[in-house]
């Protein structure tokens, strides 16, 4: 097939292609920007599953650091661990027990004590089920006078249980203050020995009204107590030591609507924590740091983007900048290379994701400097095609002007015969200068799709046998030699008869006129397939001297070959550019096969009627 087929063949494989590129460059771009935002946000996922456990360790440390016994006991049995059968602890939490002047029971699930720790002598070494959830649930009951925290977990299958006992000095001094008669106001006396303790561990005991007002006190010393508590005051020192600079603990007493309160000062080294060891500065921490984290993560995305996605697309851009003002290139970079491939040829990376485009685009520059190409050569064979017609159109009209002078002049009497013979001349050239316009109208109707058709059922068969006698009266042609091959059956096509034949004809002229005398041609036709359909395919062969590639190529262009009077309107140059536009009009198709020195093969294709 030429390339006037080829290009007229390879629109829908164009679009096709395009369509299949877009295709490819959706999916890609989704799959590479959907996987790293789906990367990203599981990162983020992680970070954030990370602060919240580094959170919530923060929380209980604090939890533990302002109230040991009960976040410290969870925190023992969660880090326990069993070797050879015996439970092992985490230092630092022991060390935190000892400091507290705590103890460590661990009981079976029988109430047994498997092993203990910094426990005094007179505990159980085994307890009864209601015996010890009675002082669980009565931390104060005497003889049991400790706190009781407990965790329960599983271990090879069993059940354990975890005691933690403390008895803080604050507490064990209110639990002493319990048995004094507070009924007379003025004869209330601590003995010896519990001052002694209350002083030794720098204790400050007060009792208060049943309207919180301080109606006695011992060992006071700090100016910040206050001498009246309301409701909530007494509920926030109890709970917020760290704030106040004061463990504070209190036992109200409903026989006589009095409350003794025992309030243990920090040492010096215990300051208010900052707001960062706080759950508000815990929380606030988790929170910025989350938001550092997004914005790291995303702006490191953003970056990353701009990089492997703004440095492409900019080229892109600017290559198509360089297409529409003409520059039909690739634009090179400052060192002269080209930006998106490599010396091998191998895309770059950042680039590797436009690859579909970036092929496009070197398919793109290629055609359109073909086009290019094709275009100067289009209108240098066309400045020719003109010259020649022009020099055409001299000759015939300058025969006509002589030939007009000659029986114009008086001087002359010219008898019948010469002027029929000049009469003839004259005619004969108008009617080349007519035909030559004729097909130069034809040819641009036809390109722009003008030309109207009267399409009609017609046996091409018996359309060829009419051709050939018409083709063989001519007296130019009356000698050629033409051999029909062509079915009995009738092949019916709609087309229509008057141009068909034109375009027909153009065809089989060319076989003669541009070939030496003694030239054979054949021409047959015979049912075929075009695009799943059936057709009936018409063939002229002749065996002449052949075409070069290059003419193959170019023989269906306008312009293509000059002309002269002796050719008649066979070679007007717009033969078979006029014979191929009224094939394409029809919907069939032509091509055509040849070699120097083996002849050519123009084959034409037209859909039965179904």
């Amino acid at each position: 097939m030429n390339r006037a087929d080829a290009r007229a063949h390879g629109a829908p494989e164009e679009a096709s292609r395009a369509k299949e590129t877009t295709g490819h460059v959706k999916m890609r771009l989704i799959a590479h920007f959907g996987l790293r935002l789906l990367l990203a946000g599981a990162l983020l996922v992680a970070c954030a599953i990370a602060i919240f456990f580094w959170m919530a360790g923060k929380v209980e440390e604090i939890e533990m650091n302002r109230d040991f016994s009960g976040a410290g006991a969870r925190k023992l049995g969660e880090t326990m661990r069993w070797e050879d059968g015996s439970p092992r602890f985490d230092e630092r939490l022991l060390a935190r027990v000892r400091s507290e002047n705590g103890w460590l029971q661990v009981l079976d699930d029988n109430g047994t004590v498997i092993h203990s720790l910094y426990a005094p002598p007179e505990l159980p070494h085994a307890y009864s089920i209601g015996e010890l959830v009675s002082w669980w649930r009565q931390p104060h009951t005497y003889p049991f006078p400790y706190d009781l925290y407990m965790w329960i977990g599983v271990y090879d299958g069993k059940h354990y249980t975890l005691l933690y006992g403390i008895e803080p000095e604050a507490k064990r001094v209110l639990r002493l203050l319990g048995g004094i008669d507070t009924s007379d106001i003025r004869r209330i006396a601590l003995d010896d020995a519990l001052a002694d303790e209350v002083r030794g561990s720098r204790l400050q005991v007060q009792l208060l009204d049943a309207d919180g007002r301080e109606i006695w006190s011992f060992n006071r010393f700090d100016a910040r107590l206050p001498d009246r508590y309301t409701l909530s005051e007494l509920a926030l020192r109890s709970v917020y030591s760290e704030r106040y600079q004061a463990r504070l603990v209190f036992d109200y007493r409903p026989d006589t609507g009095m409350t003794w309160v025992v309030a243990a000062p920090f040492a010096p080294g215990d300051s208010e924590p900052g707001i960062w060891d706080t759950e508000f500065g815990v929380l606030l921490a988790a929170f910025l740091m989350l938001l550092a984290a997004s914005i790291a993560l995303f702006g490191g995305l953003a970056i990353w983007y701009a990089h492997r996605l703004g440095t492409p697309v900019l080229h892109i851009i600017n290559w198509l900048h360089h297409l529409a003002s003409g520059r039909l290139s690739e634009p090179l970079n400052a060192k002269g290379r080209s930006p998106s491939s490599t010396a091998k040829g191998k895309l770059r990376r950042p680039y590797r994701l436009f690859s579909h485009v970036i092929a496009s685009l070197v398919h793109l520059t290629r055609t359109l400097r073909q086009n290019e190409a094709m275009r100067r050569q289009l209108e240098q064979t066309r400045e020719e095609w003109i010259t020649g017609v022009s020099h055409d159109l001299k000759t015939p009209l300058a025969s006509i002007k002589g030939y007009a002078h000659m029986l114009e002049a008086p001087d002359y009497r010219w008898s019948d015969d010469e002027v029929r013979e000049f009469a003839g001349v004259i005619l004969e050239k108008s009617a080349y200068m007519e035909a030559l316009i004729d097909d130069l109208s034809l040819a641009y109707r036809l390109k722009n799709g003008a030309l109207p058709l009267d399409l009609r059922e017609t046996d091409m068969a018996g359309l060829l046998r009419d051709i050939i006698n018409r083709f063989k009266k001519h007296p130019r042609f009356e000698t050629a030699d033409i051999r029909l091959d062509l079915p009995d059956k009738p092949l019916n096509c709609r087309l229509d008869p008057h141009w068909m034949s034109r375009a027909l004809e153009n065809l089989l002229a060319n076989a003669f006129v541009h070939n030496p005398p003694g030239t054979k041609a054949e021409v047959g036709a015979r049912e075929e397939s075009l695009h799943g359909r059936a057709c009936v395919a018409v063939e002229i062969r002749d065996d002449g001297r052949g075409m070069d590639r290059e003419t193959v190529n170019r023989l269906f262009e306008r312009y293509y070959r000059g002309t002269n009077t002796n050719d008649g309107t066979a070679g007007s140059g717009l033969g078979m550019a006029i014979a191929r536009q009224i094939v394409l009009a029809h919907g069939g198709d032509i091509e055509v096969e040849s070699e120097p020195d083996k002849g050519t093969a123009i084959r034409v294709r037209l859909y039965l009627s179904s």
